[in-house]
């Protein structure tokens, strides 16, 4: 049975293929519920990478805060909750925190991008 989604996908994935977009949307839409509410002005970016058994959430930030670190802490901690009972559940979820722009030096900008902060200049 064909998912309903699947009219919008390039018609000539594979099953692999398509099966790693419905993960990586999948994740991707947790992550951004989790993440409501506690994106900050030093929240500069947030990705998401999913590899074989394991979520790694990426994360580019201002500075090493308290505040910025409970609110990483409250992202991971929503995400497992979300994924609790579904096909995830047994995905073991890792972040990693870059200290700077949210440029190409910050190795979440080569996956799934969820939040990208506005640049100064812009």
């Amino acid at each position: 049975m064909e998912h309903p989604a699947q009219q919008y996908y390039n018609p000539h994935l594979t099953a692999a293929e398509e099966r790693a977009l419905l993960r990586r949307n999948y994740l991707l839409l947790q992550t951004g519920q989790a993440a409501l509410g506690l994106i900050g002005p030093g929240m500069l970016g947030i990705a998401v990478e999913a590899r074989s058994g394991v979520i790694v959430i990426h994360f580019a930030i201002a500075n090493r805060t308290a505040e910025i670190e409970e609110d990483i802490d409250d992202i991971i901690f929503d995400v497992e909750a979300f994924l609790s009972g579904g096909p995830e559940h047994h995905s073991q979820i890792a972040s990693q925190v870059h200290v700077g722009q949210s440029d190409s030096t910050w190795p979440g900008r080569s996956h799934a991008l969820l939040y990208l902060a506005k640049s100064p200049a812009e």
